[in-house]
């Protein structure tokens, strides 16, 4: 991964463009109604991204903040701050690696939406019966639709890939610097390091990676770093078997 430096100062000037451009034109288009008091504007669709700005009062509780948005429950935010150039993160559940712990009115971030919304709990419709003694209507049990695999082979853009999933783990050989992966499947993400030629290890050739899978198993968006301290940079693939 020679080259990653470079590559990532690029994905992090054209990520601020994007931001501060996104952030002037709701501010410009918006105005200040009253609807957009205390609610985050451009809010994701279901397994979305989108850029979205935050119209509340400063120092607000980033959870709060999203909480807002009505079209989708948000899994993950992210903000590149413009004068460190450094990112921050937000995970629903996830406060030990949370760093996005505040938001300002009219920040932007880059937001992603949840794979589907909550599922409304089943109720129970009793049937007319001849008899005095009312029935209840069986409940149908729901079907199990079964979660997309991390199995198979990837083409992404630090090579092809081959993962492996058996149970809660995933492990990995890619073409780059004859590379592997050890990972933790926790819902539709999977968290763990990667190592690569020659020496397997930190500082410079081993680091931390998160994947986010698509709803329908055959993309993921993630990013890695080296160590566990580094910048983050891009990693993504799309399904080829």
């Amino acid at each position: 991964m020679h080259d990653r430096r470079t590559r990532f100062a690029l994905f992090l000037l054209g990520c601020a463009l994007v931001l501060g451009m996104a952030a002037l034109a709701w501010a410009l288009g918006s105005g200040v109604s009253e609807a957009d008091v205390d609610a985050m504007g451009n809010c994701p669709q279901l397994a979305k991204w989108s850029i979205a700005v935050w119209g509340g009062p400063d120092d607000t509780e980033t959870g709060q903040a999203l909480a807002t948005c009505g079209t989708a429950p948000v899994d993950a935010a992210y903000h590149l701050d413009p004068q460190t150039q450094g990112w921050s993160r937000w995970f629903v559940g996830r406060p030990e690696i949370t760093t996005l712990t505040t938001l300002d009115n009219m920040q932007g971030i880059i937001v992603l939406g949840a794979a589907a919304a909550p599922a409304p709990p089943p109720t129970l419709t009793p049937t007319p019966v001849a008899t005095p003694t009312p029935s209840p209507t069986p409940v149908a049990t729901p079907t199990t639709v079964p979660s997309p695999t991390w199995t198979g082979v990837w083409d992404t853009n630090w090579g092809n890939m081959e993962l492996t999933q058996s149970d809660g783990m995933v492990t990995d050989t890619y073409a780059h610097d004859e590379g592997n992966i050890q990972g933790t499947v926790q819902g539709n993400k999977l968290i763990g390091t990667w190592s690569e030629y020659p020496s397997y290890g930190p500082p410079d050739d081993a680091g931390e990676f998160e994947f986010i899978l698509s709803p329908d198993g055959n993309s993921f968006l993630g990013r890695w770093r080296y160590d566990s301290v580094g910048d983050w940079s891009e990693w993504t693939a799309t399904r080829i078997s």
